[in-house]
């Protein structure tokens, strides 16, 4: 069911590009300010950070190659695989052991300290409206679909005539339920992971750079989570897309030709070109997490390269 390999494909990938190129610019600058506060730049963030991006993408492209070859046709299952490998990348983000000195000891922190105590705003609430948008279209999709005969909702039917119908593959309640039970195992693990962050001692003296590594960490699982939303909101909106290209008509009554189509056929061309901006802002979260800490340190060795010295 995974319907991203089209031609719509390059656009989503030239904005993850795009845009990810310029989350990870940002990023480049934020964890500069890390480093002169730590007073030595943190290699276990962005590397955790990058495994949980790489899981989560992993997830994405086994998707696209089972739809490319043809593996999982009408399951619910590869639809869900985005959502399931975000999951694993939280996870990962969340409980891989941080690289520490063997002479440190946990410091006394007597603040309160929840899951959202070391995340950035933005990203909280672009997880949360992208929670949202899946959801509504979850409801809204199943709400319009119908039987396909097997017990699948899996179908959208229009009348044709007085008796006649016409279907086609839909994001009903077959897919649906499915992917929204998984984005709720995924919010269940995003908050734990994030409160697993928040509430470990402190092993650094310094608390600015102890809190700045575990927004680091925060930033990583809530990528994550975001990405695998977004994808999976970007395969919901193509399958309604293309549904709503469905067309039958009646030749040769005694008015002339009648033609049917479904009631969201006008929404269809913008919901293609929808789909595939929100899976370009998913990839381009996993392309800033990839990227993050290599700037840092491709400038590090540009800066200390001797060669340069004698130019």
């Amino acid at each position: 069911m995974f319907m991203l390999v089209t031609s719509g494909l390059p656009i989503a990938v030239g904005i993850g590009l795009t845009v990810g190129g310029v989350l990870a610019h940002a990023d480049a600058r934020r964890d500069a300010v890390t480093d002169a506060h730590a007073g030595a730049p943190d290699r276990s963030t962005p590397r955790r950070g990058r495994v949980a991006a790489a899981i989560t993408a992993a997830g994405w492209l086994v998707a696209a190659l089972l739809s490319l070859l043809s593996i999982g046709t009408f399951q619910w299952w590869p639809t869900v695989l985005p959502i399931a490998a975000g999951i694993v990348a939280c996870v990962a983000a969340a409980h891989l052991p941080v690289t520490r000195p063997s002479d440190t000891r946990p410091v006394l922190d007597l603040r309160h300290r929840g899951a959202l105590t070391f995340t950035s705003r933005s990203e909280v609430l672009v997880a949360a409206v992208a929670s949202a948008v899946l959801a509504v279209t979850v409801i809204a999709a199943g709400a319009m679909s119908s039987d396909d005969g097997e017990g699948r909702w899996a179908f959208i039917t229009i009348p044709v005539g007085d008796d006649g119908t016409a279907s086609t593959e839909f994001f009903g309640w077959y897919y649906g339920v499915p992917v929204l039970t998984a984005a709720l195992v995924l919010a269940v693990v995003a908050l734990t992971g994030l409160q697993r962050i928040a509430r470990v001692p402190r092993f650094h003296d310094d608390r600015v750079a102890d809190d700045l590594i575990r927004r680091g960490l925060s930033t990583a699982v809530l990528r994550s989570a975001t990405a695998a939303l977004l994808i999976t909101i970007g395969t919901a909106w193509e399958l309604v897309a293309r549904a709503s290209q469905l067309r039958t008509s009646i030749p040769r009554t005694h008015i002339g030709t009648i033609e049917f189509g479904t009631s969201f056929a006008a929404a269809g061309p913008v919901l293609d070109v929808a789909a595939h901006c929100s899976v370009g802002l998913g990839l381009a979260l996993l392309v800033a997490q990839l990227l993050r800490g290599r700037r840092r340190r491709t400038s590090a060795a540009v800066a200390h390269d001797p060669r340069r010295a004698r130019v």
